[in-house]
């Protein structure tokens, strides 16, 4: 059986980037996840959705890319949620308590709004 490659599928939905991954999340899809968390915060976006629906695998390596990607998007003043977790997904993620790391919402349109009330939030009054 060939490894399936990670593969991210960029959008942007107003002023949000919603990155739609699909495949194995591991040592291979390290880079490639950071590459496209870089192009859309290089493009000026502070909001990014990491679309989960289609992840089919995710290992140590590929939940430290998760939290690279967190880290990028904080150093950025930017915030980061997670969206259509699958269930083993978010076993891996309850495990190590990743909830009180990431925001994560049941659908892309919930995480864009979580995070549009977070940057309410942080703009300064």
């Amino acid at each position: 059986m060939p490894v399936q490659r990670l593969v991210i599928t960029p959008a942007v939905v107003e002023r949000d980037a919603v990155l739609a991954l699909a495949g194995e999340l591991d040592l291979g899809g390290e880079a490639v996840l950071a590459r496209a968390v870089s192009e859309m915060l290089d493009a000026g976006y502070r909001r990014v959705v990491l679309d989960c629906a289609d992840i089919s695998f995710c290992d140590s390596r590929g939940f430290n890319a998760l939290l690279a990607a967190r880290q990028a998007t904080q150093d950025a003043d930017g915030v980061l949620a997670l969206a259509a977790v699958p269930e083993r997904l978010k076993h891996l993620l309850t495990l190590v308590g990743a909830e009180e790391i990431f925001t994560i919402a049941s659908t892309v349109e919930h995480a864009r709004l979580l995070l549009a009330a977070a940057d309410r939030q942080a703009e300064p009054t």
